[in-house]
């Protein structure tokens, strides 16, 4: 099971997320600033499906994986792990998982905390978009630094468990640090993502280098490798298939 966790940390920090003054700003200013420095809101709006392709190094291991979002709210995580094919997916209203690692290749649906994850970045424009209509709240919370780095620094509570503090560095107004924490049965798990190494691709600026850390240690590095837009995408790979039924044995003659 820490393998699967690992790759729902990874989905939770692949989400796709004019300088800016070093003065303090509301909330609102410096979300629709960083939506203008990413590629802008109109255009990211307008995208209907993304694919990326990368690795994701844990444990020692390297993990190639594919990740396919298309609206409304669909996402698929596919991962290979020691020749064996891994599925996470969010279908919409629903997640599923495969993990073959458990001895079965059946699909299960997702726990309650993974679920909450993927919903979350299941969502195409990002957490910052629309932020009040989805019931989240957003607070601006003053300047802060990331490793020397001057930052905005951003609290977003979705109301179920789940906080998010973003931290927009001053100059290119870009995400460069996400800390979470969320709630689960009265324990709270904590993690903080680095994103680095972003470029451009079709109109939209996007990180290719993401490090995942609790406390000082280093959990998991993700390098993406290709980033598509509005590429074609057979719907029914977010649809959860029916477990496989095994046929029954013919009998032996006697």
């Amino acid at each position: 099971m820490k393998t699967i966790r690992n790759i729902v940390l990874l989905a939770m920090a692949i989400a796709l997320v004019a300088p800016a003054a070093a003065s303090a700003m509301d909330a609102d200013e410096l979300i629709a600033k960083h939506l203008e420095a990413i590629g802008g809101e109109k255009n990211l709006r307008a995208i209907e499906s993304v694919k990326a392709t990368g690795k994701f190094m844990t444990q020692g291991m390297e993990i190639p994986f594919t990740m396919t979002h298309k609206r409304p709210n669909r996402m698929r995580l596919e991962a290979q792990v020691m020749g064996m094919t891994m599925v996470q997916c969010y279908d919409g209203e629903r997640g599923w998982a495969v993990n073959p690692m458990t001895g079965s290749e059946d699909p299960q649906p997702m726990s309650e905390i993974e679920e909450k994850g993927f919903k979350l970045q299941a969502d195409m424009d990002g957490l910052l978009v629309d932020y009040a209509d989805k019931g989240y709240t957003v607070e601006y919370l003053g300047e802060d630094e990331v490793e020397g780095t001057a930052a905005h620094k951003l609290r977003l509570d979705t109301g179920e468990d789940i906080v998010l503090e973003y931290f927009i560095d001053n100059d290119y107004v870009l995400i460069i640090k996400q800390d979470s924490k969320l709630t689960f049965e009265g324990n709270e798990i904590e993690s903080s993502t680095n994103k680095s190494d972003y470029q451009e691709i079709e109109g939209m600026v996007v990180p290719f280098a993401i490090e995942t850390r609790r406390g000082d240690a280093v959990m998991n590095q993700i390098m993406i490798e290709t980033v598509e837009y509005d590429v074609p995408v057979d719907e029914t790979i977010f649809v959860m298939p029916e477990k496989q039924v095994e046929e029954p044995a013919p009998a032996e003659e006697k």
